[in-house]
C-alpha cells in the first residue's frame, strides 16, 4: 500500500461519524441505568417506611379505643395492619411499650425494618427504616 492511500484512509475515518451514537450510548447508558434503578430503590424504601408509619398510627388509634389491650396484643395488631396495607415484605418488627409520666399513661408503638437493595448495582447502603407513634391513653 502506498503512503498516499494510507493517509487518504485516515482522513476518511477521521471525518466519519458512523458509530458515534453507539459510543455515546455506551458511555451514558450505564450511568442512566444506575440512576433509574436508584430511583426505584428509593421509592421502594419510602413505600415500606410509609406502610410502617401507617401500621403504627393505626395501632395507636386501636390503643385509644382499647385501653386495656396488652403490649403484645398491640404489637400483633401493628404487624397485622402492616401486612394488610398491601405490602408483601416480611422482616418488619413492631413493639409496644407503656410508660407513665406525670400521672398520664402513654403507649408508644415502634416499628423497624432493615432495608437492603434488591439490585446490587446501586451503591445504597443498608439502612434501618423506623416508624413511631405515641399517644396518651389515660
Amino acid at each position: 500500500m502506498k503512503i498516499g492511500n494510507i493517509a487518504s484512509s485516515f482522513r476518511k475515518l477521521r471525518g466519519s461519524r458512523r458509530g458515534a451514537t453507539a459510543v455515546e450510548f455506551a458511555l451514558v447508558a450505564p450511568i442512566f441505568l444506575i440512576m433509574v434503578i436508584g430511583v426505584f430503590e428509593l421509592g421502594r424504601a419510602m413505600w415500606i417506611r410509609a406502610s410502617m408509619q401507617y401500621a403504627v398510627e393505626e395501632t395507636t388509634r386501636f390503643a385509644i379505643v382499647n385501653t386495656s389491650a396488652t403490649t403484645a396484643a398491640l404489637a400483633t395488631y401493628a404487624s397485622t395492619a402492616y401486612s394488610s396495607s398491601g405490602i408483601n415484605i416480611t422482616g418488619a418488627t413492631f413493639s409496644a411499650t407503656q410508660a407513665t409520666t406525670g400521672g398520664i399513661t402513654y403507649v408508644t408503638i415502634t416499628g423497624s425494618y432493615d432495608f437492603s437493595v434488591i439490585v446490587p448495582l446501586v451503591p445504597i447502603p443498608n439502612v434501618t427504616l423506623s416508624a413511631k407513634s405515641r399517644i396518651p391513653i389515660s
